[in-house]
C-alpha cells in the first residue's frame, strides 16, 4: 500500500516518517511533497492509497490540492492535518470524504488510528473492485460461451452484451492462443493478453480452456480487414513467442461468431503437426470428415501377434497417415496412440523402463498428454520399436512364485471377488511380499495383471458376436455390465458394442 505525505514543514514531514510503525500498517511505499502543488504532480504518477496533507501550503493548499486530485479518481483516502481548527476547513473536509481531520501538534496515536481507519478503507475498495471485476469477468466468459455455443439464448447474449458493453453489430473474429505443456501458466497472463489486443480492438471477450491450455478470444473489430487480423496475430505472437496463434474468419453477424470459433479451433489444432508454424488461419469452413479411423485400434491388436517387424511397418505407416490429416482433433489422436501404446506394453511387459518416465501403464496417458506434437509421440514409439526385436522378451520367464500367481489368476479370473489376499494366501506368502515380487518382474501389480488379464478375455469374446456384453462382463468376472463398460472404454477409448462393430469390419 502507498502514501503521499504533504506538508511543507521538513520536520514535520520526517518526524512522522519515523514515528509511525509502517509495516504494521501495511504501507510499504512513501512519498513526500513539500507543497500542494507538488503533491498534485507527484500524486498523478506515484498513485498513493492515502494521502497524508496538511491544508496550509504555498503555491496550492491542501484542500485545493485533495479537490482537483480526487475529480479525477475518489479512490484515495485523505487525513487532513492543520494548526488551525477553522469551521470552513471542517466543512471541506467532510464534502471530499475526508477520513479524518486532526490538528496540529498531532497527536501520535490519534494519527495512528486514522491511518489504521484509512488502511481498512481502501483494503474494502480493493475488495468491492475485486468483486465487480470477478463478477464482470464472470459475464464475460458466459458470453464468450453462448455466442460461440450450438443453441445460443439471444436474449441471455443481449442483456450480457450490454452489462459488459460489447456491440452486437459489427465484423468479428475468434482468435485462440494454445500454450506449449512446457510453458507455466500464469494468472497474470489474463490481463497481458487483453492488455496486448485492445491496440486493434476496443472490444474484446476472452476466457481461459485450462484443460486444453488455450486462450480464447473474440474480437469485435472496426471493419473487415485482413491486414487487421494479420497485425493482431503477428502482434501477439512476438508477445507470446512460446504459444501458436490460430484465426478464424471474420464474420458480419454475432450469430456467426460460432463459424470463427470452430475455424479458429481447427486452425490452433494444426500446430500439432506443424510445430515449427507459429501462426494458423483459416478463412472458410473445414469440409469432410476428419477423424480418427473407428477400426484402428482393432487392426492393431490382430498386428501385436505378428512379428515385430510388422508392427514397426504398421506404427509407420499409421503416423503418415495421421500426418496427412491436419484437422483431425489432436485429443482424438493422443487418446488413439495411448491405446496402441498401452497395447503394446501389455504384449511386450519389457518395454517398462525403456522411457525413463514410463514405469508403469499410469505414466503412459500423463507422458503423451505432456507432449504438443505428433512428431514427439512418434518420435516416443520409434524409440520403443528396437527393443521388441528381441524374441527373448516374449519369451521372458518368471520365477516359480510368480509364475504360480499367473497360473492361479487364468484359473480364478472370472470370480468376482478374486484379490491378492486370496491369491497369496494359496500360495502361503503375505499379500505385500507377493505384490513386490509380481511387480518386480512383471511390471504390474497383481491388481493391474489381473484387470488387463479380463480385459483381453473380454475382447477375445467380443469378436465371437454370440456373446452378449452382459454375459461377457459376468464370465470375464466384472461386477456388473456398466462396469464392464466403463472399464472398458477407459482402457480402449471405445465402449465394447463400438468394439465389437469395429472388428467386424476387419
Amino acid at each position: 500500500m502507498k502514501i503521499l505525505i504533504a506538508d511543507d514543514d521538513a520536520y514535520t514531514r520526517e518526524g512522522l516518517v519515523e514515528s509511525i510503525d509502517w509495516e504494521t500498517l501495511g504501507i510499504d511505499e512513501i512519498m513526500q511533497a513539500v507543497n500542494g502543488q507538488d503533491a498534485l504532480t507527484t500524486a498523478r504518477w506515484f498513485h498513493p492509497d492515502i494521502i497524508l496533507t496538511d491544508i496550509r501550503m504555498p503555491q496550492m493548499d491542501g484542500l485545493a490540492f485533495a479537490r482537483e486530485l480526487l475529480a479525477g479518481s475518489r479512490e484515495s483516502r485523505v487525513i487532513f492535518i492543520s494548526g488551525y481548527m477553522e469551521i470552513d476547513y471542517l466543512k471541506d473536509a467532510i464534502q471530499l470524504s475526508a477520513v479524518d481531520f486532526i490538528e496540529k501538534p498531532i497527536d501520535r496515536s490519534a494519527l495512528r488510528r486514522a491511518l489504521a481507519r484509512a488502511v481498512e478503507e481502501v483494503r474494502e475498495i480493493r475488495r468491492h473492485r475485486a468483486a465487480v471485476e470477478d463478477q464482470r469477468n464472470i459475464r464475460q466468459q458466459t458470453l464468450v460461451r453462448l455466442l460461440c455455443s450450438e443453441q445460443p439464448d439471444p436474449k441471455t447474449i443481449e442483456k450480457l452484451a450490454q452489462e459488459v458493453g460489447f456491440p452486437l453489430t459489427g465484423v468479428y473474429v475468434c482468435v485462440f492462443l494454445q500454450y506449449s505443456a512446457k510453458q507455466p501458466l500464469s494468472e497474470e497472463d489474463d490481463d497481458k493478453l487483453m492488455a496486448s489486443i485492445q491496440a486493434y480492438s476496443a472490444k474484446t471477450l476472452g476466457q481461459w480452456d485450462k484443460e486444453k491450455r488455450q486462450f480464447q478470444m473474440v474480437l469485435a473489430l472496426s471493419d473487415r480487414n485482413q491486414h487487421q487480423l494479420a497485425s493482431i496475430c503477428a502482434a501477439l505472437s512476438t508477445e507470446f513467442p512460446q504459444c501458436w496463434v490460430g484465426a478464424g474468419a471474420e464474420v458480419e453477424d454475432h450469430r456467426q461468431i460460432r463459424n470463427s470459433s470452430r475455424m479458429a479451433a481447427a486452425a490452433v489444432n494444426c500446430a500439432f503437426y506443424q510445430t515449427e508454424r507459429k501462426i494458423f488461419r483459416i478463412s472458410r469452413e473445414i469440409r469432410g470428415k476428419h477423424a480418427v479411423e473407428p477400426g484402428i485400434y482393432g487392426e492393431f491388436l490382430q498386428i501385436l501377434s505378428e512379428p515385430p517387424e510388422k508392427i514397426q511397418d504398421r506404427f509407420c505407416t499409421l503416423f503418415k497417415e495421421l500426418q496427412e490429416n491436419i484437422y483431425c482433433p489432436r485429443e482424438q489422436v493422443c487418446t488413439l496412440v495411448a491405446s496402441l501404446l498401452l497395447a503394446l506394453y501389455r504384449a511386450y511387459p519389457g518395454l517398462y523402463g525403456k522411457h525413463p518416465a514410463i514405469k508403469n501403464e499410469e505414466d503412459i496417458q500423463l507422458v503423451l498428454t505432456n507432449m504438443e506434437s505428433l512428431q514427439e509421440m512418434e518420435l516416443l514409439i520409434l524409440d520403443l520399436l528396437p527393443c521388441i526385436q528381441d524374441r527373448d522378451m516374449e519369451k521372458k520367464t518368471f520365477s516359480r512364485i510368480v509364475q504360480s500367481a499367473i497360473e492361479y489368476i487364468a484359473r480364478h479370473f472370472r470370480e468376482k471377488d478374486l484379490s491378492v489376499a486370496q491369491i497369496a494366501d494359496y500360495l502361503h506368502f503375505s499379500p505385500d511380499y507377493l505384490n513386490v515380487l509380481f511387480k518386480q518382474e512383471t511390471k504390474l501389480t497383481i491388481k493391474q495383471y489381473v484387470n488387463n488379464y479380463r480385459l483381453e478375455k473380454s475382447m477375445a469374446m467380443l469378436e465371437k458376436d454370440f456373446y452378449k456384453v452382459t454375459e461377457i462382463a459376468e464370465l470375464c468376472g466384472y461386477d456388473n455390465a456398466n462396469y464392464f463398460a466403463k472399464a472398458f472404454r477407459k482402457a480402449t477409448g471405445m465402449t465394447p458394442t463400438e468394439y465389437r462393430e469395429n472388428h467386424e469390419h476387419l
